[in-house]
């Protein structure tokens, strides 16, 4: 079972992803994220984002410089 994400976990995400941002772009939180930063709810399941543009290979480089 996945753990619940919050506002704080967000944060630390949007932190990271502008810290491997290497060029103009916006990114788009959706679903339950979306919902949790509006305020409507307390925490959600996982963290939809759209990337506009989408940098090939950007998710597979993200994940490896981020492990835990």
């Amino acid at each position: 079972m996945r753990s619940s994400v919050d506002a704080q976990k967000i944060e630390k995400l949007m932190e990271a992803l502008g810290r491997e941002a290497c060029g103009s772009g916006c990114i788009y939180f959706t679903g339950g994220a979306s919902a949790l930063l509006i305020g409507w709810r307390s925490s959600t399941v996982d963290i939809d984002i759209y990337l506009d543009p989408e940098r090939q290979g950007f998710f597979k480089q993200f994940q490896k410089s981020n492990k835990n």
